[in-house]
């Protein structure tokens, strides 16, 4: 046998990883920025990459971008967005860094709050379970190190977009103190499967629901629209706080392709 022979036979049985890269729609939300803008967003502080340990002993992160300095106070409120999918597992730019969610997370921290943006593993309809779980995690976290993060974990936001909004659902049936108000932009908010379907989680509420804003796009598949209507419909059963706006002509992602 050759010299080497044994080493490319043992390459060969090993697992490859798939290689990293961007489809189309991802280099768009990638390079994408949002068109509403406030004063002050260039000077937002950001912390990127903070690392914390999830339930399964994986290291995972999240960047955090904090208040300006002329709106900063000890303690502020603290949004969390959360990334729609199924996305790949094998992208080049994950969500955190696509600079559709920066932009976000530069207008709250120019709006005197904080916000954290994080990858989450929903890589797949059967990875739902786990990408929950790195949400509630990230919770976890925030409530434990509010002082560290300068953020009043009592005053927390959950701001879900598209796919996201499947994990909202555990938060809408039994809603923690802590969760002052749920904000869905164009979010998957019913499913068939009832654990990851909104509207069936806020019709079984027996308690606070937090106040609730949902955005609606027009233009949108006419699926997540119907989910969101009959969201609408339970909330308003269970005589939730709602606004809900919808954006005639919005697509899809219309904060940062419709500056309309």
């Amino acid at each position: 046998m050759p010299l080497g022979s044994e080493r490319a036979i043992v390459n060969s049985m090993e697992p490859t990883q798939p290689k990293r890269e961007d489809p189309d729609w991802v280099k768009m939300v990638a390079q994408a920025h949002i068109h509403y803008r406030v004063p002050g967003m260039d000077q937002v502080p950001k912390r990127a990459n903070v690392t914390f340990e999830s339930s399964d002993g994986e290291p995972r992160q999240f960047d955090f971008y904090g208040p300006i300095s002329e709106k900063a106070v000890h303690s502020t409120p603290c949004v969390i967005l959360i990334h729609g999918g199924p996305v790949p597992p094998n992208l080049l730019t994950t969500p955190k860094d696509w600079g559709l969610f920066q932009s976000f997370g530069r207008l709250l921290g120019a709006s005197g709050l904080s916000a954290i943006m994080f990858n989450h593993r929903f890589f797949g309809l059967d990875r739902m379970g786990e990408a929950m779980t790195d949400v509630q995690d990230l919770l976890g976290y925030v409530s434990a190190h509010g002082e560290a993060l300068n953020i009043n974990p009592d005053r927390l936001c959950l701001w879900a977009f598209s796919g996201g909004g499947v994990f909202l659902s555990p938060f809408l049936r039994e809603a923690p103190n802590a969760i002052r108000c749920v904000v869905a932009y164009y979010a998957a908010l019913h499913a068939r499967t009832p654990e990851f379907s909104a509207a069936i989680q806020i019709s079984e509420n027996t308690g606070r629901i937090p106040a609730l804003l949902i955005a609606r796009a027009g233009l949108d598949l006419a699926l997540l629209n119907e989910g969101i209507d009959n969201f609408v419909q339970h909330a308003l059963k269970k005589n939730a706080c709602i606004d809900v706006l919808n954006h005639a002509t919005g697509q899809h992602g219309f904060e940062g392709r419709d500056n309309n």
